[in-house]
C-alpha cells in the first residue's frame, strides 16, 4: 500500500480518536448514566461494525457505505429545508452533523486503505453536499456553517490523500502498459 493510504487513514483517524473522545466526554458529562451509556453504544456499535466491515470484506463494504453516506446528506436537506429549526435542535440536542460525519468517515478511511478513489470521492460527498445544503437553507447567515465546517477540515485532507494515492495509483498501471500507436 502506498503512503498517501497511510497518511489518508492516520489523518482521519488522528480526528475520529480526537472528536469521538470529545464526544464520548460531553455525553458522560452532560447525560450520565445509562443513558449516555445507551447513547454513545448507539454510535459506537455501527461505527465498530462498519470499520470492520471496510477492513474484511472491502467489496461489500464499498456499496453499504455509499449508501451511509445518505444520512449525512439527507441532515443537510433537512437543513435545507429548515434550517434555523435544525440548527436550533443541534444547539440544544448536540452537533448531530459531526456524529454522523464520524460514523460515516471513519470506516470510509478503512475503506480508503484498499479502495482509495471510492472512499476519497464518498468522504469529498459527505462533507461537501451537506455543507453546500446547509449553506443555501442558512440564507443571510451562510458564514455560520462555513464557520463551523473548518472543524471538517482533517476529513477534507484525508480525502484529498486517498484522491492522490487512487491517482498514483492509476497512473503507475498507465505508464507500465505498452503505448500503442494508431495507424
Amino acid at each position: 500500500m502506498t503512503a498517501l493510504r497511510w497518511a489518508g487513514f492516520a489523518v482521519m483517524a488522528a480526528f475520529a480518536g480526537f472528536v469521538s473522545l470529545m464526544l464520548v466526554g460531553y455525553t458522560v458529562a452532560d447525560l450520565g448514566g445509562w443513558e449516555a451509556v445507551g447513547l454513545i453504544a448507539a454510535v459506537g456499535v455501527p461505527l465498530g461494525a462498519l470499520c470492520l466491515l471496510a477492513w474484511r470484506w472491502p467489496a461489500v463494504a464499498e456499496p453499504v457505505l455509499a449508501v451511509v453516506c445518505l444520512a449525512p446528506v439527507a441532515f443537510g436537506l433537512l437543513q435545507l429545508l429548515d434550517y434555523e429549526r435544525w440548527s436550533s435542535w443541534e444547539d440544544q440536542h448536540g452537533p448531530l452533523s459531526l456524529v454522523l460525519l464520524l460514523v460515516v468517515a471513519t470506516p470510509l478511511a478503512v475503506l480508503g486503505l484498499a479502495r482509495p478513489l471510492a472512499a476519497g470521492a464518498m468522504m469529498l460527498a459527505v462533507v461537501l453536499v451537506p455543507l453546500l445544503l446547509e449553506v443555501v437553507g442558512a440564507g443571510n447567515d451562510w458564514t455560520r456553517p462555513l464557520s463551523i465546517a473548518v472543524v471538517f477540515m482533517p476529513v477534507l485532507a484525508s480525502a484529498t490523500l486517498f484522491l492522490l494515492a487512487a491517482r498514483e495509483v492509476t497512473g503507475s498501471r498507465s505508464s507500465s502498459q505498452p503505448h500503442r500507436f494508431a495507424h
